[in-house]
C-alpha cells in the first residue's frame, strides 16, 4: 500500500488532541497521530457499514417476498391489550 499526501482542516479540539498525543510520547508526530485517530475510528465505521448493508438486504428480501409476518398488531390492538 502506498502512502498519499492529503491536506485537512480539522476542528481546533481534533488539533489539540493531536499535540497532547506527541507531548504524552502516545505518537512521535503528527502523520501518526492523524493516522492513529483514522484508524482506531475505521474498525467502528466499518461496523456501522455492516449493519446497514444488512439492513438493506433485509428490506429488498421483504419488498421481495412481503414481511414475514401475516398478523402484525396495529395501533388498535395495542391499546386494547393496554386495557387488560
Amino acid at each position: 500500500m502506498g502512502r498519499y499526501t492529503v491536506t485537512i482542516k480539522v476542528r481546533k479540539e481534533i488539533a489539540e488532541l493531536v499535540d497532547e498525543m506527541i507531548k504524552l510520547g502516545i505518537v512521535e508526530n503528527k502523520n501518526q497521530a492523524y493516522n492513529m485517530l483514522i484508524e482506531k475510528g475505521l474498525k467502528e465505521v466499518k461496523k456501522i457499514v455492516e449493519r446497514e448493508k444488512k439492513v438493506e438486504k433485509l428490506v429488498e428480501e421483504f419488498m421481495k417476498k412481503g414481511l414475514p409476518y401475516r398478523r402484525l398488531p396495529t395501533v388498535k390492538d395495542v391499546y386494547e391489550a393496554r386495557k387488560e
